[in-house]
């Protein structure tokens, strides 16, 4: 498993880029994420800012990756909200995830619910993000070989996430990942990431190869 922990913008830009991705998708996807869970009284449904979180969450990841204009499409598998970028034969999903989640060291992360057939099925037995001709909204057929998986859970006015690819499932539960990309804390107060500056300038862009 490969972990990477960029401590500076530009590092995760770096890591970003290639996927057709930018750190301000998440940024603010993840901000709206957390103050409309923040709406509910102690009236509301239990389940309410946990829920609203997710919809918000995705509908704005939904809005910046198509304000990107880099071929990212939307299809919704099952009512899975599923966006696949064509020419790098990659898919990406949102969930809610464990205490783990953001967490380089240790347990290994996994998605906070258990999850139905039309979460497992886009993860095979051998590690990699299902082959599949993948349908999107404008009726195009996308070959999706890898999946990523954005995982967020917030906790002592943080919110932590990664990207990330899992690679088997036990159960209704990812259980291991090939990649990971840890994002720095999303601070609360601040309204962005909680970038190390000064840290990464004297040891540079984190990463470990683990063995399991």
């Amino acid at each position: 498993m490969a972990i990477h922990t960029p401590r500076t913008r530009e590092e995760l830009a770096g890591l970003l880029s290639p996927m057709r991705l930018t750190a301000e998708v998440f940024e603010r996807a993840v901000a709206v994420g957390a103050a409309e869970s923040r709406t509910f009284s102690q009236g509301a449904p239990k389940s309410a800012p946990n829920m609203t979180r997710w919809f918000r969450t995705v509908e704005f990841m939904h809005e910046q990756l198509m304000l990107l204009q880099l071929d990212w499409k939307r299809s919704n598998p099952q009512n899975l909200p599923y966006f696949s970028q064509t020419d790098l034969n990659m898919g990406l999903i949102t969930s809610s995830g464990d205490e783990f989640t953001g967490v380089p060291w240790g347990t290994s992360p996994s998605t906070k619910n258990p999850k139905g057939s039309a979460f497992a099925k886009r993860v095979d037995e051998n590690g990699q993000g299902a082959l599949f001709g993948q349908q999107t909204d404008d009726g195009a057929e996308i070959e999706v070989k890898y999946l990523w998986i954005l995982l967020y859970n917030e906790r002592d006015g943080m919110v932590y996430l990664e990207l990330s690819r899992p690679k088997s499932m036990a159960g209704k539960q990812i259980d291991s990942w090939l990649d990971r990309i840890i994002f720095p804390p999303f601070d609360l107060a601040l309204g962005a990431f909680s970038f190390d500056e000064d840290e990464a300038d004297d040891e540079g862009t984190g990463f470990t190869i683990a063995r399991r």
